[in-house]
């Protein structure tokens, strides 16, 4: 057993001892979710592994009876990966996530994919279980710094325990349904289950994410124990402040390297070439994802640029080659405020696509490192650590077979001038342009210097940059498609 995980609850409680304990511990309980919802100074995931026969259920709802239900949430292992089935494996971890103010209990939770695997996985896929901790450490991580706390229980009793419970259970009619085929095969191989249970929390146990053992043996102190660092873990993160993180420096001269021209070295092309070229790129688009090898795959497609720079129009021309119903364009502005009571990926976590299908942002998660760090919207922690949590955002993208590819649209100060006053003339055209954009034209040349940071630190494998010469639309546009279609191709072959 490692070391951190202390094992609580192992002592019997008489009846009259709980009797007069628990009204307290329910109180207090009550208390501090009343305070959880009305400060909304942090959210609270639950997570609730254990072997058969341990109490897992019951310890769930006796919280949900001492509690106020409507701001709990309760999220079964198979509900959720029945719908999840298409997307990333964290997919529907974040889409289950609590806001602020809010708890969620999961049963297993993001432990599932880790036990399964050291559990009957095949053995040339046990090389996976490594990323797997990685991923849930990382995962943790990130919900800590941005608020969200968190109390991991495994509840654990004897093999003669939990063989009496078994033969009990199925002994009645009206309990038997209560022991499924998975929990009688985990009873069967208890001593496999106990290791890959002390492997995994020897792998995953961190400080603000620490395992807690609940011996399960007496229902009466389990309960007890359970209640008592759910509170104790509701007042800590009433105090706790957010991790600190440390970020490597970086000289800032190295992003000069980036080649940010706005205009392409060739000729402007005319109108008949362009259309001809258009529409034989579109036509390549539209039979490449109507491939069937496509359908095991899918795509995240990315755009960035300054205001002006025709992210809108490079988009419009990818989506008139599709049909309506294989994707989905995700317009990003400033979070609203349900968005920003959730981590900061959340957001973006909620529109990705499922296999077969496309998922284009029009803006997208780099505004942490682009808009939130030029106006100072996001503070210098926060933007810094966004670097890494985006690679790795992207990488369970990647891992799941999508096509990742990210743009950015450069155009030049005075060609961006140019067409806000363009659209300032046209009343078709003029809500394009508001207050907003002429002020981050203020910041032209600091979005430059945070651009090149973004692309050198971000553009990896598994999700690479391109950057579209943008001062010529036409010319943009082909590029984008045509960098579409290789990306597509390469993944497909």
């Amino acid at each position: 057993m490692p070391r951190k995980a202390r094992l609580f609850g192992a002592r019997r409680m008489s009846k009259e001892q709980y009797e007069k304990v628990l009204p307290p511990l329910r109180d207090a309980l009550l208390a501090a979710q009343k305070r959880l919802t009305d400060e909304k100074s942090c959210a609270l995931a639950v997570i609730v592994t254990g072997v058969p026969t341990a109490g897992r259920s019951e310890i769930v709802n006796e919280f949900l009876e001492w509690l106020d239900p409507k701001r709990i949430r309760v999220h079964a292992l198979e509900k959720l990966r029945q719908t999840a089935r298409g997307w990333p494996a964290m997919w529907r971890y974040w889409n289950a996530l609590p806001a602020r103010g809010e708890m969620a209990f999961f049963f297993m939770g993001w432990y599932e994919d880790l036990t399964q695997l050291a559990l009957r996985g095949p053995a040339r896929e046990r090389r996976h279980y490594t990323r797997i901790a990685e991923r849930i450490r990382q995962f943790e991580s990130m919900l800590l710094r941005d608020r969200v706390r968190i109390l991991k229980i495994h509840l654990t009793v004897g093999e003669k325990v939990q063989k009496e419970r078994i033969h009990k259970l199925r002994a009645d009619k009206l309990t038997r349904w209560r022991v499924t085929r998975e929990e009688r095969w985990l009873a069967r191989h208890h001593d496999k289950v106990a290791k890959v249970a002390r492997g995994t929390i020897a792998a995953t146990s961190r400080p603000g994410a620490e395992w807690h053992l609940v011996d399960g043996t007496d229902p009466q102190s389990r309960v007890f124990a359970a209640g008592r660092l759910l509170l104790d873990t509701l007042e800590n993160g009433f105090a706790a402040r957010t991790p600190s993180t440390k970020v490597a420096k970086h000289s800032m001269h190295r992003h000069g390297r980036i080649d940010f021209s706005s205009s392409h070295p060739g000729e402007r092309l005319d109108d008949d070439h362009y259309d001809e070229e258009l529409e034989r790129l579109r036509g390549r688009f539209a039979l490449l994802t109507r491939r069937g090898r496509f359908r095991k795959h899918g795509a995240v497609l990315a755009f960035e640029g300054v205001d002006a720079a025709g992210k809108g129009g490079a988009i419009r021309r990818l989506t008139s080659a599709l049909d309506a119903r294989q994707y989905n364009v995700v317009p990003v502005s400033a979070p609203t405020p349900e968005e920003s009571s959730y981590p900061y990926l959340w957001r973006f976590w909620r529109h990705i696509p499922q296999r077969g299908e496309i998922a284009i942002f029009d803006r997208s998660w780099y505004g942490r490192v682009l808009v939130e760090r030029v106006r100072g919207f996001a503070s210098v922690p926060d933007w810094q650590r966004a670097y890494d949590e985006i690679n790795e955002f992207e990488r369970q993208l990647a891992e799941h077979g999508l096509v990742v590819h990210k743009f950015w649209l450069q155009v030049g100060k005075e060609e961006q001038l140019k067409r806000f006053h363009e659209r300032d003339r046209d009343p078709l055209k003029r809500y394009k342009v508001d207050p907003e954009d002429w002020k981050n034209r203020r910041f032209y040349d600091d979005y430059q210097q945070a651009a090149r940071e973004m692309i050198q630190r971000t553009g990896t494998d598994d999700g690479p940059w391109t950057i579209v010469e943008a001062d010529d639309k036409k010319y943009a546009r082909l590029k984008v498609l045509r960098t579409v279609c290789e990306a597509i191709e390469r993944k497909l072959e």
